[in-house]
């Protein structure tokens, strides 16, 4: 007979462990739970993030798209282009000084060029970004080569990334004449009516989309 009564009794060890396991697990599970709820938090901000980056782009570029030059040849052009198998399209347009490009003090007109290409030189990552450069003749670019940082060969300009991240970009050009979207545009007299454009964060997930109105299209340049 036990010489401590029933009242009196200790825990015993196997009792201990078993409270112990069963702490463990509780603990374990409050863990995952506030650690998955902490990621989707994060995913749910970069995303949003991203997307506000993309809408800030759409925004700029529909406010370069509508102060294009009235009566300017060669406006707008668009050249199709593929870098390791993705579309990497470029976006050229003329534009004056302006806060939007950081040349507030300039005293002429701008080229500028929405491109796809590494966020610096040596980069993996790209970058969807601005190309500016004088659009005089080459005596104005060397009198202002002292602004721009040096590009690829002996070509000068000012390269401004402004979305990180972007694996790929799709521009395509809508053309009343032919009342369908083409790949490039390459015609100075004449402009677009709307140009698409698709960015794709990672080439597996669904692009985002917008299509911007050029309103000066319908102007025929001198």
């Amino acid at each position: 007979m036990s010489t401590r009564s029933a009242g009196n009794r200790g825990f015993t060890l196997l009792e201990v462990i078993i409270a112990t396991v069963i702490i463990g697990m509780l603990t374990f599970g409050l863990y995952r739970f506030i650690s998955s709820n902490l990621n989707a938090m994060r995913v749910s901000t970069e995303l949003h993030d991203e997307r506000q980056s993309l809408i800030g782009l759409v925004k700029f570029l529909q406010l370069q798209l509508g102060e294009l030059p009235l009566k300017r040849q060669g406006a707008l052009t668009g050249a199709a282009f593929k870098f390791n198998g993705l579309a990497s399209d470029e976006m050229t347009w003329l534009c004056g000084a302006g806060q939007g490009l950081m040349t507030d003090a300039a005293e002429h007109d701008y080229k500028v060029t929405l491109a796809l290409q590494p966020v610096q030189a040596g980069s993996k990552e790209l970058a969807l970004g601005l190309r500016r450069e004088p659009a005089g003749d080459e005596n104005d670019q060397r009198l202002n080569a002292d602004f721009f940082t040096r590009g690829a060969g002996t070509q000068k300009y000012h390269w401004l990334p402004l979305v990180r991240g972007v694996s790929a970009v799709k521009i395509r050009y809508f053309d009343e004449r032919l009342n369908a979207l083409v790949d490039r545009w390459n015609d100075l007299n004449t402009r677009p009516r709307v140009v698409q454009i698709s960015i794709w964060r990672n080439p597996d997930d669904l692009p985002f989309e917008t299509t911007l109105d050029v309103l000066s299209s319908r102007l025929q340049p001198q």
